[in-house]
């Protein structure tokens, strides 16, 4: 019953990470087709992962910065890589912000969401930046 309640919330905590990318995506105009609206929206979702992992769970710069290289070569049609990254870094402040303030605020519950979440999210980078 734990395993399953510690998965749902590490599964709650990344659609709310990635509901964050998708309710605030504005893309910038020239962006034709499908392909590339859904390797942008790859892009942008992805860096709203790697900001979590740097700012909330304090993963490895290294490992961020293997990440990116991964999803650069991973959505070769987005036609803006680094536009398309950088709003979606922009696009996670929310939920770094929303973070920071539970840290203070609740501690407790701050400590049992970084906890749950933390180590899913670094062992699921572990695995994408894995020589295949």
């Amino acid at each position: 019953m734990r395993m399953k309640r510690s998965t749902f919330l590490v599964s709650s905590f990344f659609a709310a990470w990635c509901l964050c990318a998708t309710a605030q995506t504005a893309l910038p105009p020239g962006h034709p087709s499908s392909k590339e609206l859904m390797a942008a929206e790859g892009v942008m979702t992805s860096a709203n992962i790697a900001r979590g992992a740097a700012d909330v769970c304090h993963i490895d710069a290294a490992k961020v910065a293997r990440f990116k290289s991964v999803v650069r070569t991973s959505y070769p049609d987005a036609p803006d890589f680094d536009g398309e990254w950088k709003l979606g870094l922009a696009q996670a402040q929310p939920t770094v912000d929303r973070f920071d303030k539970l840290k203070t605020s609740d501690p407790a519950a701050y400590r049992k969401q970084i906890s749950e979440a933390c180590p899913a999210l670094d062992h699921g980078m572990d695995e994408v930046t894995q020589p295949q």
